[in-house]
């Protein structure tokens, strides 16, 4: 996964300025921000179609928001999975929300960690860490 971006879909400025902040202090600064998911899959399908599977195009680990305008998290969740191409990028979530529901079905569709708002740079950091980033 090193080397490779990470796609941030987030679309609260004050949570994408803490998540890039977190990501700094970390020393990771090659991040793609998105603020909706249809951009975001967008910039999977061009990732996939101009660069292919090559490091500077191809996010190494996905940080998703689940509560998305227009379309949300879990849709993009879904679509990402349906795609052979990008079905095993990791995936982490970043919500507020914390029903039970929400967290089951987001490990039924393989995310690698679920951290809760507002953000802890210490959980983000471990969940990092595990994934190897």
């Amino acid at each position: 996964m090193n080397g490779k971006p990470i796609l941030l879909v987030e679309d609260h400025p004050d949570d994408e300025f803490l998540t890039l902040h977190t990501l700094k202090k970390n020393r990771i600064e090659n991040v793609v921000v998105t603020r909706e998911a249809k951009e975001a899959l967008n910039y999977l399908v061009m990732a996939v179609n101009y660069g292919g599977h090559h490091e500077s195009f191809m996010p190494g680990l996905i940080l998703l928001d689940l509560r998305l305008p227009k379309m949300d998290g879990f849709e993009f969740l879904e679509a990402v999975r349906a795609d052979e191409r990008t079905r095993d990028i990791p995936v982490v979530i970043l919500s507020s929300s914390q029903q039970q529901k929400d967290v089951d079905r987001c490990r039924n569709l393989g995310v690698k960690a679920y951290i809760n708002k507002p953000l802890d740079s210490n959980k983000l950091a471990k969940a990092m860490h595990a994934l190897n980033r």
